[in-house]
Parts: structure tokens; C-alpha cells; sequence
């Protein structure tokens, strides 16, 4: 039987509500329903904004939301591990 990889479900859904953002607590359930550990989700989601699949931004509440990067627009965003140390960080403190 197929079973679809978590990074593929989470294109998927972000593909399904474009031009929309999606709150990454979405991702965090679809993972869940996957029977992935919630936290999977949101190390994919980074993972699938720097590999240029996803649009990443912080909302007015300080939540993270991504929307899907249609292919003419994708840019890889290259990162260090440190960087996302970093990002982690700094996405924690707000």
C-alpha cells in the first residue's frame, strides 16, 4: 500500500490552498494524521522554504504561515546549520 511522504503531503496542501497562506499549525495536524510526530512537520516546512517549494512569513501573531512557490517563482535559499539555529531561535523568542 502507498503512503505518501510527509513532504509530498505538505506540498499538496499548500499547492491545494494556493494563492492562500497556511498556518503551520495545518502541517502540524496533516503530520499527525499522518502518523508523524507534529514537530516533523515544521522541520519539513523549513526544509521545503529553502529548497524554494514554499513561501515562508510571520504573521501579526507571530505565527509562522508558508504558501506554495509555483515552479517560475522558486528560488533555493541556501542555509547553513548554524543560520537555522539561529532562525529556530529567533522564531521561538517572538
Amino acid at each position: 500500500m502507498y503512503s505518501p511522504t510527509l513532504k509530498s503531503s505538505i506540498v499538496q496542501l499548500a499547492k491545494s490552498e494556493y494563492p492562500n497562506w497556511v498556518h503551520s499549525g495545518r502541517f502540524e495536524k496533516l503530520a499527525f494524521e499522518l502518523r508523524y510526530k507534529s514537530s516533523n512537520a515544521g522541520r519539513r516546512c523549513r526544509e521545503l522554504y529553502h529548497e524554494g517549494y514554499l513561501e515562508r512569513r510571520i504573521n501579526e501573531q507571530k505565527c509562522v504561515e508558508y504558501k506554495y512557490q509555483p515552479r517560475e517563482n522558486r528560488e533555493i535559499v541556501p542555509i547553513s546549520r548554524e543560520e537555522e539555529e539561529k532562525d529556530i531561535l529567533t522564531l521561538a523568542i517572538q
